[in-house]
């Protein structure tokens, strides 16, 4: 498994440009043995929602 980091997690479910090829590929490589993100990623995520960014 996997842990991404926030801006990783995030980069790569809204296919931003930032995240390089080589790293996109590396994660669907490894999507099927397991990708996971901590709690606090989560709480990260709904700041920045809230933030509205």
């Amino acid at each position: 498994m996997i842990v991404l980091d926030t801006h990783i997690w995030i980069w790569w479910g809204s296919k931003d440009p930032r995240l390089t090829p080589e790293h996109r590929s590396l994660l669907e490589q490894h999507q099927a043995s397991g990708l996971g993100g901590s709690a606090i990623s989560c709480w990260e995520v709904a700041k920045l929602v809230e933030l509205g960014r």
